[in-house]
């Protein structure tokens, strides 16, 4: 195999003693961390800001909602849906107008906003750590960064169909 892309079958070399196998576990440990984390630390950002707005706001219309975070309207429609499943809001009708959909804050979806203040959530990265010690979690942080700046360099997300550019107008929460 090649060490370049483009090559013969633009594939890469493997480094010996590596088989696509090592490099398929290697990223499927990657992937199922990353999914732990952000599980763990309840990293999503825009399902929080939501949340917060019905905290603040009490029910609210999604139309206006959508409005306030600059959103279309089907991205909308599927992030409350999302919520909506994880019992995290609720969805109903307006009585006056059956075809206004209203967006609550549930108990539940009030008990997880909760739980995402700064001190719990420093705790939750200081535990997630705690089975390295202090010299791998160096060596963790080296290795990571490595790979950050690399992958930034090769790949440019221009793979990522939904990362930010300049030209687009909806903004992604």
């Amino acid at each position: 195999m090649d060490t370049e892309p483009g090559g013969r079958g633009g594939a890469y070399r493997l480094p010996c003693g590596n088989s696509p196998q090592d490099f398929d576990d290697l990223a499927g440990q990657l992937e199922q961390c990353g999914k732990f984390l952000m599980y763990c630390l309840g990293k999503r950002r825009g399902q929080e800001k939501i949340l917060r707005i019905l905290w603040e706001q009490g029910e609210i219309s999604q139309r206006e909602l959508q409005e306030l975070l600059g959103i279309q309207p089907g991205s909308m429609s599927e992030i409350a849906a999302k919520l909506e499943s994880k019992g995290l809001i609720a969805r109903g009708r307006a009585e006056a107008d059956r075809r206004k959909i209203l967006l609550s804050l549930t108990e539940e979806g009030r008990a997880w906003l909760s739980r995402q203040n700064e001190d719990s959530v420093r705790k939750r990265r200081a535990e997630l750590f705690s089975a390295l010690t202090d010299q791998e979690q160096q060596m963790m942080r080296t290795l990571l960064e490595k790979l950050r700046v690399d992958w930034e360099q090769r790949f440019e997300r221009r793979d990522d169909p939904a990362a930010e550019t300049p030209k687009r107008k909806e903004k992604h929460i």
